[in-house]
């Protein structure tokens, strides 16, 4: 019984994991290196990021729609989009999830989401 309980815990508590936390210690308003760090000091690493085309960012586009998250980011926003980041995130023993942060003209975090996969 008692190691029953015990792979309970430790099942349950990998459940609780940080891609769930850092999302809370975000706020719009911080530079990129604050958003970085703070994403850092939770164990994940920015796989991605993109700047924003000339021409403004496209409404379609195929395979992992980043520029296209940054087109409806604008539109929601009524601001401009600079730059979009992107991070794997992880969470239980199996979970996967994305985590999306949005950069305005100023370069401060405008907005940002996590996407949770499984």
């Amino acid at each position: 019984m008692r190691k029953l309980l015990l792979l309970a815990t430790l099942t349950l508590s990998a459940c609780v994991t940080n891609d769930f936390k850092v999302v809370d210690a975000l706020q719009v308003g911080m530079s990129p290196e604050q958003a970085q760090s703070t994403i850092a000091s939770f164990g994940f690493e920015r796989k991605e990021v993109r700047q924003r085309p000339a021409d403004g960012w496209p409404e379609t586009e195929a395979g992992r729609p980043m520029s296209v998250r940054a087109f409806h980011a604008e539109k929601e926003l009524g601001q401009r989009i600079e730059a979009i980041e992107y991070y794997p995130v992880y969470h239980g023993l199996l979970g996967f999830g994305e985590l999306y942060l949005f950069y305005d003209e100023n370069q401060h975090l405008a907005k940002f989401y996590r996407y949770q996969i499984n």
